[in-house]
């Protein structure tokens, strides 16, 4: 499949099959997917697998930092890790804001990098930014450091179900010329 077909036709996917994920093939794709361009290669990112054996060591970690978790986010977190991975994608905070937004755009490619070529490999994925990321319990459940935020938490896996791809407006339609 060519790469125009494979960016229209990749889809979020919401339902997985009950399949483990390859970790060995997922370590393939970040690693191709790192060549997303970044400014001064500071490669601004790392990596954290959850798979459905550790989902709950790790909502019990989140709980034992809180305290307790508020059903609204205990309920969005059991949507997210239904899936049978999860990959937390963390990025190193920065001090200077234009570094910190370059940086934001370099992991925003890196993820679309991951989630192309997971498409190609026949893994379904979707991007899920619940707000319990940015919550110190559950920061400190995962192992993130203070200078660190989850930019994005990528549900991985077999689809169950993929769904039609949604139509999207033309560019043309949104070009202007100065």
């Amino acid at each position: 499949m060519k790469l125009n077909e494979i960016i229209k036709n990749r889809v979020s996917v919401k339902k997985y099959l009950d399949e483990k994920v390859d970790i060995s093939l997922l370590t393939e794709l970040l690693d191709v997917a790192v060549y997303a361009p970044n400014h001064k290669m500071r490669e601004p990112w790392r990596f954290i697998l959850i798979d459905q054996e550790r989902k709950n060591e790790l909502k019990q970690n989140w709980i034992n930092q809180s305290g307790t978790i508020d059903p609204q986010d205990e309920k969005k977190f059991d949507n997210v890790f239904s899936a049978p991975m999860v990959i937390a994608f963390i990025m190193k905070l920065n001090q200077n804001y234009n570094d910190e937004i370059e940086d934001l755009q370099a992991v925003a490619a890196l993820i679309q990098n991951f989630m192309l070529l997971a498409y190609e490999q026949g893994l379904g994925t979707a991007i899920k930014t619940p707000g319990f990321i940015e919550l110190d319990g559950f920061k400190e459940a995962l192992g993130i450091q203070t200078d660190e935020i989850i930019a994005d938490l990528v549900m991985v896996g077999k689809p169950e179900i993929v769904p039609n791809p949604k139509p999207r407006i033309p560019a043309k339609e949104k070009i202007s010329m100065y």
